[in-house]
C-alpha cells in the first residue's frame, strides 16, 4: 500500500463570478488540475452539468453553474496547453462539458485508462484509491440529485473527494506506466480523448428505434412504440423528470407488442406500475389507440441493412488474428478486448494488409496495439494459407 495521499485544504463553493475569476486565476498558476462533473440524468429531464469539481495539489473547489451563469473561465483553463488536465474516466465529462458549454480540454490525462493499461482489474475511482492509499469513498450520494440547492455538507465532501486524490493517482499511475515502459501508450490513448465531441443521436425523432426489442415490432406496432414514446418524452419534460422514472423502456416495448384496448388489460402487462396506470391509464389508452390508427404509409420501419455477402477468406483472416490476440494478452497481462476489440480486427481482416504501411490506414489501430500485435505478427495472420 502506498502513502495516504496529502489531505488537500476543505473544498471551497464557488457561487460568484469574481471568485471564480480568482480560482481559475490561482489554478492557472499551476502546472495541472483534476476535473470533474455531476450531473442528474437519473433525476431530471434535463441533463446538464449541476457541478463542476477542480482540484489542484493544494486545493479543491466545487462551481455551482447554477449560480454563475458565466463559465468561461473554465473553459479558458482546460484549453491551455500549457496545463494538464487529469479525469477519471473522461469520455462522458467532456462530452457534457461539450454540449452545455462547448468547452474543449487539451493535455488530458485519464487516471482510468492508465490504470487499464498498467493491467489494473478494478478501474473504478472507488476502487483505485483503496488499493493504492487505502482510502473507502462512499457510495451512498452515487445517484444523489445534483440539481437541488442547497447543497448538504455530506454531498460538497463527496463532489470533493472526486477529484482531491487525482492528482497523487495520477503520479502513482505514471510511475507504474513508466515502470513498465507503456506510458506511451497510455498518452496515445489521451490524445485520442481530446477529439471527443458530444452526439445528440440518442435523442433523435426515431431514437425509439433503437430500444431494446424494437426490432423484434413489426410496422405497426412501431407506430404505438412511437406514440407511446413520444407521450413519455412530453410528460418527462413537463416534469423534468427523467424518462425512465416515467416509464421503463421494457415497458414501452410490452405496450407496443401488446397494445392493451382496455383498462384491465393495461394494468395487466407485466411490469405495468399500478400507480402510473391509475394515473395515466386514459391517456395511455389514447396514446395507444392513436398509434394503432397511424396510416401504413406512416408505419416507422427499421432500416435493415443489406446482408454482407460471405468473405469466407476475411472471415479466417479476423479467427487468425483473434487467435493472435488470445497469445499476446496474456503475455502483457491485458484483456484482449483492451488489446484489440473485434470490430477493430475485422477491419484489419477485410483490408487484409500487405506491408506495415497498410497499417496506418486502419484509424483504430492504435500504434501502442501494434506493438502489443507486432506489425508482423499482424501480417503474418493475414496472409492466406
Amino acid at each position: 500500500m502506498t502513502d495516504h495521499p496529502r489531505s488537500p485544504t476543505p473544498p471551497l463553493l464557488i457561487t460568484e463570478p469574481q471568485d471564480l475569476e480568482q480560482l481559475v486565476a490561482r489554478l492557472g498558476a499551476g502546472p495541472r488540475v483534476a476535473l470533474d462533473t455531476e450531473a442528474a440524468s437519473f433525476h431530471r429531464y434535463v441533463d446538464r452539468v449541476y457541478l463542476i469539481q477542480l482540484s489542484s495539489d493544494r486545493e479543491t473547489a466545487l462551481v455551482d453553474p447554477l449560480a454563475i451563469a458565466d463559465l468561461g473561465p473554465i473553459g479558458r483553463l482546460l484549453a491551455d496547453a500549457g496545463i494538464e488536465v487529469i479525469f477519471h474516466d473522461a469520455d462522458y465529462d467532456l462530452r457534457m462539458l461539450d454540449r452545455d458549454y462547448g468547452f474543449r480540454a487539451r493535455r488530458i490525462w485519464d487516471t482510468r485508462i492508465a490504470a487499464q493499461l498498467a493491467g489494473e482489474q478494478a478501474v473504478g475511482l472507488s476502487a483505485l484509491l483503496e488499493r493504492f492509499f487505502g482510502m473507502r469513498l462512499s457510495k451512498k450520494l452515487q445517484r444523489a440529485d445534483w440539481s437541488v440547492r442547497p447543497l448538504t455538507d455530506e454531498m460538497i465532501a463527496y463532489a470533493a473527494a472526486d477529484t482531491a486524490h487525482l492528482p497523487p493517482l495520477r503520479d502513482l499511475l505514471a510511475d507504474r506506466l513508466r515502470a513498465v515502459g507503456r506510458l506511451h501508450w497510455a498518452e496515445e490513448e489521451f490524445l485520442r480523448l481530446e477529439q471527443v465531441r458530444w452526439n445528440d443521436r440518442a435523442n433523435g425523432q426515431d431514437a425509439f428505434l433503437d430500444l431494446k426489442g424494437a426490432k423484434l415490432l413489426k410496422p405497426p406496432q412501431l407506430a404505438v412504440l412511437r406514440a407511446v414514446w413520444s407521450w413519455r418524452t412530453r410528460m418527462a419534460q413537463a416534469l423534468d423528470r427523467a424518462p425512465f422514472r416515467i416509464l421503463a423502456n421494457e415497458l414501452l416495448v410490452a405496450l407496443a407488442r401488446l397494445a392493451p384496448p382496455t383498462a384491465a388489460a393495461l394494468t395487466a402487462v407485466p411490469g405495468m406500475p399500478a400507480s402510473i396506470a391509475r394515473r395515466y391509464g386514459d391517456q395511455l389508452l389514447a396514446v395507444i389507440t392513436q398509434g394503432l390508427a397511424t396510416p401504413e404509409a406512416e408505419w416507422p420501419r427499421v432500416d435493415r441493412r443489406p446482408r454482407t455477402r460471405p468473405n469466407p477468406e476475411a472471415d479466417a483472416r479476423f479467427q487468425r488474428l483473434r487467435n493472435l490476440r488470445a497469445v499476446r494478452a496474456p503475455a502483457v497481462g491485458l484483456d484482449p478486448g483492451l488489446v484489440c476489440a473485434n470490430g477493430v480486427l475485422q477491419e484489419i481482416a477485410r483490408a487484409a494488409p500487405r506491408v506495415p504501411a497498410d497499417l496506418d490506414a486502419i484509424p483504430e489501430l492504435r500504434r501502442w496495439q501494434r506493438e502489443v500485435l507486432e506489425d508482423e505478427g499482424i501480417l503474418r495472420a493475414v496472409r492466406l494459407v
